[in-house]
């Protein structure tokens, strides 16, 4: 008799054991999204957008048979042509020196939004190998130069004679603009939203890179998931001062090792310029700012996603709501990327970080940085 009471008391342990597994999985992917959203550093998201789900610890109620009750399949991850066929004439040839991804890496468009602009402020893809074990974010510098077609100029021009007139519309941070202007595929593209969608076909026409699922965040959602995870212990490379009233913004962090909240984390991933200790005006470079993002992520996964934070599950729950929007929706594409997050954890991907080569120049008086092509 004890030795069943044993033996059902180890069978209790066991699925508790999973379960905990499952949740742990389960934050690994909220944590990477919101994170990664706003400079990337994992790839998946699993957010219930336009479902009822109460809870995200729901998702262990679902079992196999359930999941493949659609009779659809999924989207074959092997031997996928990344972009190379890719003619949308977006622009007039552009086109990247060298392919950055494999034919058959997962390529998630991680974006934050500029807290005052409407453009982007961070644009990356988090491209994920599973034939290389590796985990590489792609950061775009936001002033990158579009050369946009005759054909996108004369319908933004059409269209917009606003924007068309407006300095610096051809920087890439404003790219999703131009795209909902000209109501780029009438909302009836891969992701069925305009400025998502002429975004990621420009990553895809001049990049060489499939984009497979996108998400988004804003400023309020990163200072909320902070805040929610007690802060993130960072060094700080040097004096961050700067005041811009016009954004209400007050950026004010001395150098050193300390930890942030969510209001001084957002001011550590969005300086660029500023005073130094000796109150001398510097502009820093966006690879600086890149760079200063992807320690900030990289600091704030090692930091947080573990297994004592299983508990915040549902109170992230909560703070994403209209913080967040992504194409990853529905059990099948949770599935996917719950199975590919599992690879990922379980074989230690190395993670890797590359920004976009470029060189800077000035174009009709607007400062853009135009890539290299050769």
């Amino acid at each position: 008799m004890k030795r069943r009471e044993l033996k059902l008391k180890n069978k209790a342990n066991s699925m508790q054991t999973e379960k905990t597994k499952g949740r742990s999985v389960l934050l690994y992917s909220i944590i990477a999204v919101i994170a990664g959203v706003l400079s990337g550093i994992l790839v998946s998201s699993f957010i219930w957008k336009n479902e009822k789900v109460p809870s995200f610890k729901n998702i262990f109620s679902i079992d196999k048979s359930e999941s493949d009750s659609s009779g659809e399949k999924p989207e074959p991850t092997e031997n996928r042509d990344n972009g190379v066929q890719a003619e949308y004439e977006i622009t007039k040839g552009q086109r990247y020196y060298t392919k950055l991804v494999d034919d058959s890496d997962k390529n998630i468009l991680l974006v934050g939004e500029d807290a005052t602009s409407g453009n982007y402020d961070t644009i990356i893809i988090a491209s994920v190998s599973d034939g290389n074990k590796t985990i590489r974010l792609i950061n775009f510098p936001r002033d990158i130069y579009v050369d946009y077609s005759d054909d996108v100029l004369n319908q933004l021009r059409e269209k917009s004679p606003k924007l068309y007139g407006a300095k610096g519309f051809q920087k890439i941070n404003a790219a999703h603009t131009v795209g909902s202007r000209i109501e780029y595929e009438n909302d009836m593209g891969k992701f069925g939203i305009s400025d998502i969608d002429f975004l990621a076909d420009i990553i895809e026409e001049v990049f060489m890179i499939r984009v497979d699922d996108y998400a988004y965040v804003n400023t309020k959602g990163f200072r909320d998931i902070v805040d929610l995870f007690g802060g993130v212990e960072i060094n700080v490379p040097v004096r961050m001062k700067y005041d811009d009233p016009t954004q209400d913004l007050y950026i004010d962090l001395q150098p050193g090792l300390q930890k942030l909240n969510g209001e001084q984390s957002e001011w550590f991933v969005r300086f660029r310029q500023g005073y130094d200790n000796n109150g001398v005006f510097r502009n820093y470079s966006d690879e600086f700012r890149k760079e200063n993002q992807n320690e900030f992520l990289k600091a704030f996964f090692k930091q947080h996603v573990n297994l004592k934070n299983i508990g915040k599950i549902d109170e992230l729950n909560k703070l994403i709501g209209d913080n967040v929007r992504t194409s990853i929706i529905g059990v099948q594409k949770i599935t996917e990327y719950m199975n590919l997050l599992r690879k990922m954890l379980n074989r230690n991907y190395d993670q890797q970080s590359q920004i976009i080569e470029c060189f800077d120049k000035n174009i009709d008086g607007v400062y853009f940085k135009v890539i290299r092509t050769e």
